[in-house]
């Protein structure tokens, strides 16, 4: 039997620290979270290499004196409350007194702090949770404290951290969000000396969701403001047709505390209901103030979730207040022509006269994929003599139903057609081939369209921008977080420019992989969106000219998600559904 013995004081610290902190971005959201309740109105932020070598934090709030200072490090030492009641109403970020003793524990951790009734600051320089030094020195009011070399005694979580660029978005995540829920202060993030996000001191939110977001999106939000005996919500919705492919512009603020809630969250999506397409997230930066009373804090180390007493009465308060925004405001989409070409009108509706329509087989051939060091696709044609060659039914096209489905005589029955399967598979293929031959044709947009995109998109273009271009598309820098889309991939014209960067963009982000991983994804659902839709109007000779293009495909019978594109039904089934037979 082994003998059971107390662990050290450093080893309790390490454990307690692996609770708090798991990746750099867990030490700048505590720092930031500490200058906040220090009532610092700039926080400026520097990292060098994705924060494992370097989180220098500098704010201009109250300061501390060096008894303080000397007490911030130790465990379970904090201001923030001093008795069991003060848990249940707590009104700081934070209270527990464990983020300073955890980063000193697995860190190289320098304080410089200096109250405004003091003329000296005090320093403090402490290794592994030991202090190896103490002094005074010169410096402007408030607090900059230095994290050097995250883990360097802790290798096994070191060792579990991500990718520099997944490490820096997670960075990104806390600045952007601390930013848009604090208006009335400037925030600076910057890498290696590149600024990430600069979001000054603005007067609303709006204007610092402008900052962060950009202005187009930021133009078109949509106010809250709703208030009941529960609680007060405010803050800022998008549209509709703003909508996303991913979550990552969703922020939530419960008493000025950035959380993550399900329920809450599904409240919102409630509120939105039929209004979002299959897919879709909405954007939206939303403060619920409650009381505090009514809300746990304590449930999670690094305090990002909550739990709230009132829950049933607080969604139904927040779906309300979603669906009243919505239903005051006029969600029609607004066009901007400003970068558009000429709109190309769209095919009339006709119904074409009877006449046999018969497509011709085509020479078939075998898609070789396999990956070589290099991760290269390689293609190599060949003629296939022993199973025939691919060819489309012979049909007599009757016309479009539902503006979905086109119906067609075959010799045996009834052919049913996906007007949209048919077009992504072409579209797919079509790619494809240029893709893998490296002759990707692309379109030049006369006047560019402009991108604003988000701190953590423009770093998804920085970091794929080579990549990007192998795909089609060439965007240029133009200034800021702005962005200017010169070209697009031909074969996807149909599709708005801006549209598809951001599917491109979301599927990078999704998956979190190289982007050699997952370019076939991007491929895919680049074809899926820049497809005819079920409800588009289209004509006979339309999807005719989309069959042809068909009939050219190696696997003309299933889109590329694995969804039929034609389905028949013989006539003696008719038969017996009619009870002729």
């Amino acid at each position: 039997m082994q003998t059971i013995q107390q662990l050290t004081e450093d080893l309790i610290n390490k454990i307690a620290a692996g609770e708090v902190i798991e990746r750099p971005a867990s030490v700048v959201k505590e720092l930031v979270e500490n200058a906040l309740d220090a009532g610092a109105t700039q926080i400026t932020i520097d990292i060098k290499d994705s924060g494992k070598e370097l989180i220098k934090i500098t704010d201009n709030g109250h300061g501390m004196t060096e008894e303080n200072a000397k007490m911030s490090i130790l465990r379970h030492a904090t201001s923030k409350i001093s008795n069991a009641t003060d848990l249940f109403n707590i009104t700081t970020l934070g209270f527990r007194g464990e983020a300073l003793a955890s980063i000193a524990a697995i860190s190289q951790l320098s304080i410089i702090t200096k109250p405004s009734e003091q003329m000296e600051a005090f320093n403090i320089v402490i290794e592994g949770g030991n202090i190896i030094s103490t002094g005074i020195l010169a410096a402007e009011q408030g607090t900059t404290i230095e994290v050097r070399n995250l883990f360097f005694n802790t290798p096994a979580r070191k060792k579990f951290l991500k990718s520099d660029s997944v490490e820096l978005r997670h960075i990104i995540d806390v600045i952007t969000r601390y930013a848009l829920g604090n208006p009335n202060i400037g925030f600076s993030l910057s890498h290696e000396g590149h600024s990430l996000v600069t979001a000054p001191a603005v007067e609303d939110a709006q204007n610092k969701i402008a900052s962060v977001y950009g202005v187009a999106l930021a133009k078109d939000l949509l106010p809250v403001a709703f208030e009941n005996e529960f609680v007060r919500v405010s803050g800022y919705i998008a549209k509709p047709n703003q909508a996303r492919n991913d979550k990552n512009q969703q922020v939530l603020f419960v008493n000025g505390r950035w959380v993550r809630n399900v329920i809450v969250n599904k409240a919102i999506y409630d509120g939105y209901h039929s209004l979002l397409f299959v897919g879709k997230h909405p954007v939206y930066v939303l403060f619920l103030e409650v009381n505090p009373e009514k809300v746990d804090v304590n449930v999670h180390p690094q305090k990002s979730e909550i739990k709230i007493e009132q829950q049933k009465e607080i969604s139904q308060a927040i779906e309300t207040a979603i669906r009243e925004t919505l239903a005051r405001n006029n969600l029609i989409p607004v066009v901007d022509f400003s970068f558009d070409e000429k709109p190309i009108p769209a095919p009339k509706y006709t119904f074409e006269p009877s006449t046999q329509t018969i497509l011709q087989p085509v020479k078939s051939s075998i898609i070789e994929e396999y990956s070589t060091p290099e991760e290269e696709v390689i293609v190599r044609e060949q003629a296939v003599p022993a199973l025939g060659l691919v060819k489309l039914p012979q049909m007599k096209i009757l016309g479009q139903i539902h503006k979905t489905f086109f119906v067609a005589e075959t010799p045996g029955g009834v052919l049913f057609i996906d007007q949209h399967v048919v077009q992504e598979r072409v579209y797919y293929e079509q790619f494809m081939q240029q893709f893998m031959h490296k002759k990707v044709a692309t379109q030049t947009l006369l006047q560019g369209e402009i991108l604003e995109l988000s701190p953590q998109e423009k770093l998804l273009i920085v970091e794929h921008e080579s990549k990007l271009k192998q795909l089609g598309f060439t965007i240029e820098h133009f200034g800021g977080n702005s962005y200017v889309v010169k070209t697009i991939p031909s074969v996807f014209g149909r599709m708005q420019p801006l549209e598809l960067v951001r599917e491109v963009l979301s599927t990078i982000n999704e998956n979190r992989n190289k982007l050699e991983e997952i370019q076939e994804e991007i491929i895919t659902r680049m074809a899926c969106r820049a497809s005819v839709k079920a409800g588009d109007t289209v004509s006979i000779p339309h999807l005719q000219k989309m069959l042809a293009e068909l009939s050219q495909c190696h696997l003309p019978y299933h889109c590329p998600h694995g969804r039929a594109i034609f389905i028949t039904m013989p006539v003696s089934e008719l038969d017996k559904k009619f009870q002729r037979k």
